[in-house]
């Protein structure tokens, strides 16, 4: 059943109010939420929500929606990520309930006097609503995986086969089923969410990029090892080959369209991950569109997979690479000092605004690019990142 045109007015009228006290409501929602119902915590990565990304991303995707209730079709893309990285977590339907009942008690703190009955009955609805739209597309991407050969849904048993340094911070992460069955193909830029039994934690999921092209036999993922990072380090100094873990499917939506425009894949640090998975799957699709490789980090110790950008490139006209280092560098053949500028990828895609644009990287590198980009006169439906807090942190 469809929102009335009553519900929607109050909506529309109220939800400046709800956008002014923005923040409150970062910082309201989750204590509420973890008081009602500790066991949902575990779905949450701690530090996402100490820095605040998690609520301010969970409120500002409730007042996009809001804003766009008389044309729903225009938060399709915010859907869509929320229901991929929900199905990576097996999220389901039931989880929902409790997170509605805060979300309308906190809405109703910070609306105060216009607070009135029918203005909180009208939120009330608004956002099951809401949370309906997401539990069907949810349910869907259940449904896709499921029916793909080697799909499954939750968490899947896969052993650790082996470990690799790529660089001085970043180890890639072997990981085969251990029932040694076929698994899901995903698409080439997705991302898995693992599930891990960490000593004195206890249970704790992670977002983390493929790093390879996709296939059926085994999923590699990259990790930097993070100052104080909780699962980054465990990885790094626990987890050892023959260690076993569970796994979702792949998931995500940062991979290259098909399509015959230039394409620019740009990342920072460890946000090559992907970045490698989508050119390694181009040169294994023999595309023949440009693809420009552009990658930033320190130096040369901390610079994982150049080798392996090197070598997928060497062979191909349409594909060209470029690095830069911010620290302790000279230029040379392919790599330039100092960080990556609007400039720079202005020049390495010989100046074409109609280009398509990937980014991955620090939020700071994402932002600077993104507002450089719209500038320039880029679209903003051919620039595309990974990033898990508000797409205003992005955008602006």
């Amino acid at each position: 059943m469809s929102l009335t045109d009553k519900t929607k007015k109050i909506i529309k009228a109220t939800v400046p109010i709800i956008k002014k006290n923005e923040a409150e409501l970062a910082k309201r929602i989750y204590p509420l939420l973890f008081t009602r119902n500790p066991m949902i915590k575990i779905f949450f990565n701690r530090e996402h929500l100490r820095n605040g990304t998690q609520p301010r991303a969970f409120i500002a995707s409730i007042i996009e929606y809001a804003n766009n209730i008389d044309n729903l079709d225009a938060i399709k893309p915010l859907v869509n990520d929320i229901a991929e990285k929900h199905a990576s977590l097996n999220i389901k339907p039931v989880q929902y309930s409790v997170v509605n009942t805060c979300l309308v008690e906190a809405f109703g703190y910070v609306l105060g006097t216009k607070g009135t009955y029918a203005v909180k009955r009208a939120w009330e609805e608004a956002i099951e609503y809401f949370a309906n739209i997401i539990i069907e597309t949810e349910t869907r991407k259940y449904e896709e995986t499921l029916a793909k050969e080697g799909g499954w849904k939750g968490f899947k048993k896969f052993t650790l086969a082996n470990k690799e340094n790529e660089s001085s911070l970043i180890t890639s992460f072997y990981l085969e089923p251990t029932d040694g069955k076929t698994i899901v193909i995903g698409k080439a830029g997705q991302y898995i969410n693992m599930m891990l039994e960490v000593p004195e934690r206890g249970t704790v999921f992670r977002n983390y990029s493929l790093s390879n092209s996709p296939n059926s036999n085994y999923y590699r993922i990259s990790v930097k090892r993070e100052d104080n990072g909780l699962v980054s380090n465990y990885l790094h100094d626990t987890l050892s080959p023959g260690d076993k873990i569970k796994l979702s499917p792949p998931y995500g939506t940062l991979c290259l369209k098909e399509t015959d425009k230039p394409a620019a894949l740009i990342s920072g640090g460890v946000g090559i991950t992907p970045m490698l998975s989508i050119l390694q799957d181009a040169v294994k699709q023999q595309l023949t569109r440009q693809i420009s490789f552009i990658h930033g980090t320190r130096n040369k110790d901390a610079h994982a997979f150049k080798d392996d950008v090197v070598t997928l490139t060497a062979d191909h006209d349409n594909i060209n690479h470029h690095f830069f280092y911010s620290r302790n560098s000279v230029k040379s053949a392919d790599t330039q000092p100092g960080r990556i500028t609007m400039n720079s990828v202005k020049e390495i895609v010989s100046h074409q605004t109609d280009a398509e644009f990937y980014l991955c990287g620090p939020a700071q590198m994402m932002k600077d690019l993104y507002r450089a980009l719209i500038q320039w006169g880029v679209d903003a439906d051919n620039i595309a990142y990974e990033y898990f807090g508000p797409k205003g942190d992005i955008t602006g």
